[in-house]
């Protein structure tokens, strides 16, 4: 019983470790002065108006949520056709095809900026949406992967093999069965990749342009330039929308296996 209390303990002092960061840019960003104070002298609201009222924040949460959202979306469609060609495709070596799907979470971050930087460059598509939301999809394509794969390694595959005999056509099969089993992994990670592009910096700020930033951006350039309560409330709602995010992943499991047993 003491032992099971000690971890408990120590579980919990060590979770309030990594947070105490987190909590204090939260509570900075209620600070009433131009200065950021911890703890604050009076509270207000006034900062996190401010980020939603000034032109620049509002176009890099734009920029930010649009990219997070299309990246997601081809991480979802990328990661999905590599998990299929590991667990499905006998003739294409599974070894080459797990290496080219992890390959961006082994290869540094910053030799990957400066690649899709380098090639960003030459195709015309630094400085904008499209071209930092092709660079985060291969960045948000492995968590996708993983998670398909292993929904795919623990499928039943005698589901597929009866689909086929009711007369379901490969294709079919894969769409209506295969697929629609593996759809909650495949949302699960397209939410994971969302918050990869949401708050990732580093790729982002290769493909910055005075025209184009996203929020992590503008935050760095705040905290360099002198940063004011302003940068500690988009830090707050970064956080609070990837915590949103982390909740739906981790709910959508359970969500799921009560829609299949109803």
């Amino acid at each position: 019983m003491r032992a099971k209390l000690s971890v408990k303990a120590l579980s919990l002092a060590l979770a309030m470790f990594f947070l105490f960061p987190t909590l204090v840019v939260a509570i900075t960003s209620f600070g009433k002065g131009r200065i950021i104070q911890f703890p604050p002298k009076s509270l207000t609201l006034d900062w996190h108006r401010e980020i939603f009222s000034d032109e620049r924040w509002r176009e890099a949460f734009g920029n930010s949520f649009v990219v997070a959202v299309i990246s997601a979306a081809l991480a979802m469609v990328v990661g999905t056709a590599l998990a299929l060609g590991v667990a499905r495709i006998r003739f294409l070596p599974t070894s080459a095809i797990v290496g080219m799907a992890m390959a961006p979470v082994i290869v540094p971050g910053v030799v990957l900026s400066v690649g899709f930087y380098f090639v960003g460059v030459r195709v015309g598509l630094t400085g904008g949406v499209l071209g930092l939301a092709l660079a985060h999809s291969t960045i948000g394509a492995p968590f996708v992967f993983v998670n398909v794969l292993s929904r795919l390694a623990s499928m039943d595959r005698q589901i597929e093999e009866a689909a086929r005999v009711c007369g379901a056509s490969e294709s079919a099969t894969l769409v209506l069965v295969t697929l629609r089993l593996a759809f909650p992994s495949v949302v699960i990670g397209g939410v994971l990749a969302f918050i990869g592009s949401w708050d990732e910096f580093m790729i982002a700020s290769f493909f910055n342009s005075p025209t184009f930033h996203t929020v992590p951006v503008v935050v760095f350039g705040e905290v360099l330039s002198g940063a004011d309560p302003s940068t500690s409330a988009a830090s707050t709602v970064i956080t609070l929308i990837s915590i949103l995010m982390l909740g739906l992943a981790a709910g959508l499991p359970g969500l799921a296996r009560r829609k299949a047993k109803s």
